[in-house]
C-alpha cells in the first residue's frame, strides 16, 4: 500500500481547496513516495507552509517489504502532520505494521468505529480483497457526515491485484448512496512512469446511459476516487448497472447526479505530461486533463 505521486497530488489539491482537518484514518500503513526534501519541495510547489519543524519529520520504519530506494522516505503520519493534522491512526486486519486499530473490513463494522473519521485514505485495499463492495461500504460507514475519502486502486492486471473494478463501479456506489461529491479519475501510466489522467464526466451520464464508462488500454491503469459524505448519505444502497436500471431507478439516480454536479470543487488531479494515450481507446465520457489544469 502507498501514497504515490497522483494520490499525493489529489490530497494536496483538496487541502488547498478545503483544508483537511479532524480525525484521519489510513487503511493500512502507507508507503509515501517522498523523501524529506522531496516532501518539502512538493509543499512549496503548492504554496503550503509546513505545519511542523522539518527536523521533526520521521522516516518510515513501520511498513514492511520496502523497495530499494524507499529507505529514506517519510512516514505517512509525518506527511499529514506537515499539513497540520494531528489525530492520525491506521486500521488494518492485523497489527503487523503497527496499526492502531485492528479490524477485518470484510466483516461487520463495530459501533465504536462507525462515523469515526473525518478523512479516510486508502492506497490500495479494494484491489486486494475478495469482497471489495463490503469493504467500500465499511469505508462509507467509517466516515462522519462531511467526511472525505481518497482511494487509489489498480484497474488493470499489470500488477498483483486480486480484484479489478471499473470507474463506473465507484461512480454508481457514491451516486446511489447520495454522496455530496464524487470524482473518479483513470490514471494511465507509460513505461517511464509518466501518467495521463482522465476524469469520468458525470454530466454525460444522462445522455450516454448504457454507453457510459468504457475504457481500454494496454498501459497500466489505476483509479483514484475522491468522495465527500453528505448529511443524508447512506452506505447500504446497492447500485444497479446502467444496462439494467429501470426508468424509476434512473430518475432517482439522475437526481443524485444533478446534486453532485452542483459542487464547486475543482479537479484534484492533472496529467504530469502531454497526452500520449490515444483517443480511439477512450470512450464513454472520459475527459483528458492536461498538465497544469
Amino acid at each position: 500500500m502507498g501514497l504515490g505521486p497522483p494520490l499525493i497530488d489529489a490530497i494536496l489539491r483538496e487541502h488547498m481547496h478545503k483544508p483537511l482537518h479532524g480525525d484521519v484514518l489510513f487503511i493500512g500503513r502507507q508507503k509515501v513516495s517522498l523523501t524529506r526534501d522531496e516532501a518539502l519541495a512538493k509543499l512549496k510547489s503548492y504554496g503550503i507552509r509546513p505545519a511542523i519543524d522539518p527536523a521533526s519529520i520521521e522516516i518510515d520504519t513501520s511498513t514492511i517489504d520496502q523497495r530499494p530506494g524507499f529507505e529514506n522516505n517519510i512516514s505517512d503520519v509525518s506527511f499529514l502532520r506537515l499539513l497540520g493534522l494531528r489525530n492520525i491512526r491506521a486500521l488494518d486486519h492485523s497489527s503487523y505494521e503497527n496499526a492502531e486499530i485492528v479490524h477485518d473490513l470484510r466483516r461487520r463494522l463495530p459501533w465504536r468505529l462507525r462515523s469515526s473519521a473525518d478523512i479516510l485514505i486508502d492506497g490500495s485495499t479494494l484491489d486486494n480483497v475478495f469482497t471489495p463492495a463490503t469493504v467500500l461500504q465499511n469505508f462509507a460507514r467509517l466516515l462522519k457526515p462531511g467526511g472525505r475519502m481518497f482511494m487509489h486502486n489498480a484497474a488493470s492486471p499489470h500488477s498483483n491485484a486480486y480484484v479489478l473494478t471499473t470507474p463506473m463501479w465507484y461512480v454508481d456506489y457514491f451516486v446511489t448512496n447520495g454522496f455530496a461529491d464524487c470524482k473518479v479519475y483513470v490514471v494511465v501510466n507509460d513505461k517511464e512512469n509518466n501518467f495521463n489522467v482522465f476524469y469520468v464526466d458525470l454530466a454525460q451520464i444522462e445522455s450516454r446511459r448504457r454507453e457510459m464508462g468504457r475504457f481500454f488500454s494496454s498501459h497500466k491503469l489505476s483509479i483514484i476516487v475522491f468522495a465527500e459524505k453528505g448529511t443524508r448519505s447512506t452506505w447500504d444502497k446497492l447500485p444497479i448497472q446502467q444496462d439494467y436500471r429501470s426508468p424509476q431507478e434512473w430518475t432517482s439516480y439522475l437526481a443524485n447526479v444533478a446534486a453532485i454536479l452542483q459542487s464547486k470543487r475543482p479537479h484534484l488531479l492533472a496529467s504530469n505530461t502531454e497526452r500520449f494515450f490515444g483517443e480511439s481507446d477512450v470512450q464513454g465520457g472520459h475527459i483528458y486533463i492536461a498538465p497544469d489544469s
